[in-house]
């Protein structure tokens, strides 16, 4: 599958539209000197809107709502085994939103298969499918 530059993958959509959902997201921004900042929201705080929209709700006072707040571009990465997306976003908040959480409307400019970093694979790397050499190691 070849994702779209705008349309979220549709494994993506559906791990986090997905009900009991147990997978990995990060979301990534930068402070206000360069460093990335990592937040991992709960999967309950995040909300699949359409293919180009993800609302999330977040701490009013944590460095990631205040990044946001600076306009900060949004890096979020998602699993969809054996894949790992990266998809990229911009942030408007939404004001008069419920509770004291603050909210995000995420408009997705791309999203791209992470790469394995190592040089080209035929196959994704599957760990569960190497042969179990312990004992050999062990005896040695």
């Amino acid at each position: 599958m070849t994702p779209s530059p705008d349309v979220l993958p549709a494994p993506v959509r559906a791990i986090m539209n997905a009900p009991g959902r147990r997978h990995p997201l990060a979301m990534i921004t930068c402070d206000a000197d360069g460093r990335p900042r990592a937040c991992r929201p709960a999967d309950e705080d995040l909300r699949v809107v359409d293919d180009r929209h993800i609302r999330v709700a977040l701490w009013p006072t944590s460095p990631t709502a205040v990044n946001l707040e600076r306009g900060a571009l949004t890096l979020l990465i998602a699993t969809a085994p054996p894949d790992v997306y990266l998809i990229h976003a911009t942030a408007r908040r939404l004001v008069g939103a419920a509770m004291i959480w603050a909210h995000y409307e995420l408009t997705i400019s791309s999203t791209e298969l992470a790469d394995h970093g190592t040089g080209p694979q035929a196959q994704p790397v599957r760990f569960g499918d190497a042969p179990d050499t312990r004992r050999e190691i062990l005896e040695m």
